[in-house]
């Protein structure tokens, strides 16, 4: 994702991912972002860190009548294949800065928005979000779109100031430290008998 020239900065892996040396402050935040007759998004359990913010976003719908379709929410929420519709989730600060699950950050200082662990399949997907750094006072945008599914381009306001607030009241642990790039070992080989069809 990042280049290479800025993916060894110190802050920016410390912004990479939630901080493992942090116990985070949970917010009271769920919130239904869209909502159909055969389609619910959720946005559920925000957790505020020092160097940003993770949630999950779940999606639900009733089925689809053609089962062969594109439109599945495992095609448009993991699928990218040329012309499978796909789930977009975009954000926006209050000083105007944005990101996307469209477009890659290009500078050390872009905000960054990915999906980490996720699980579902054609009608529930559960899907881990981070988003860094913390929101600056005042609204924190969210943005939808996936008309294939029914969700037409949509925008929520968050507290992005509470947001803030929660993530300064993290508890440190202890200080950060970067990670460690090991080479792994070489795996020891079994003691295998002579005849064996593993040992050739």
């Amino acid at each position: 994702m990042w280049t290479q020239a800025f993916a060894d900065d110190e802050d920016v892996q410390r912004r990479m991912n939630r901080p493992e040396n942090e116990i985070p402050t949970a917010l009271p935040m769920n919130r239904v972002l869209v909502r159909t007759p055969d389609l619910a998004v959720a946005l559920l359990g925000l957790r505020a860190y020092t160097t940003g913010v993770a949630f999950e976003l779940v999606a639900r719908a009733r089925g689809f009548e053609d089962p062969d379709a594109g439109n599945r929410l495992s095609s448009v929420f993991w699928e990218r294949r040329p012309g499978t519709p796909r789930f977009l989730l975009g954000v926006e600060f209050a000083d105007g800065r944005r990101a996307s699950n469209l477009v890659r950050p290009r500078n050390s200082d872009d905000l960054l928005l990915h999906s980490g662990a996720g699980s579902g399949g054609d009608t529930s997907v559960d899907q881990e979000w981070w988003l860094s750094p913390l929101p600056p006072d005042g609204p924190l945008r969210v943005v939808l779109r996936c008309p294939e599914i029914g969700i037409e381009e949509t925008v929520v306001e968050l507290d992005g100031t509470a947001i803030r607030r929660a993530g300064e009241s993290a508890v440190v642990l202890w200080p950060w430290e970067p990670p460690r790039h090991e080479e792994p070992a070489e795996p020891t080989p079994p003691d295998l008998p002579a005849g064996s069809w593993f040992a050739g």
